[in-house]
């Protein structure tokens, strides 16, 4: 296994537990679909009838994308990686419970474990693995 592989299931790791530790998982998918104006239970998926197709923005990829299993592609995570880094850094900043997205919070270093993982993959152009 190559640097970057290892580096990246190893960071991969630390930004699963923290984020599944008090079901953080689900409360940041639902700031980050709620940041690009989606209802999440309207959508396929979670109980909803609209389909992702209808939605442009990269965070798609990780909103429609099941927690536990398969993965996102290299190309995916391209286009994920800065959208992600926007919609944290926009939640910290404007989120009436934006504290929980910022460095002081365990939510908010999962996130920005997130943000390096994904930055790191596309960069290796890499996927991100879900467990």
């Amino acid at each position: 296994m190559d640097r970057g592989r290892s580096a990246a299931g190893r960071h991969h790791g630390r930004v699963r537990q923290r984020l599944r530790s008090r079901g953080g998982f689900g409360i940041f998918r639902r700031a980050l679909a709620a940041h690009i104006d989606i209802e999440l239970d309207q959508m396929h998926g979670f109980g909803g009838r609209t389909a992702w197709d209808s939605v442009s923005s990269p965070l798609r990829h990780l909103l429609e994308h099941p927690d536990d299993s398969g993965q996102l592609e290299a190309w995916q995570v391209k286009e994920l990686a800065p959208a992600v880094r926007t919609a944290v850094t926009s939640l910290a900043q404007h989120d009436p419970e934006g504290f929980m997205w910022t460095d002081a919070s365990s939510n908010g270093r999962a996130a920005q474990e997130l943000i390096a993982l994904s930055e790191l993959c596309a960069a290796e152009g890499l996927p991100v693995v879900f467990r």
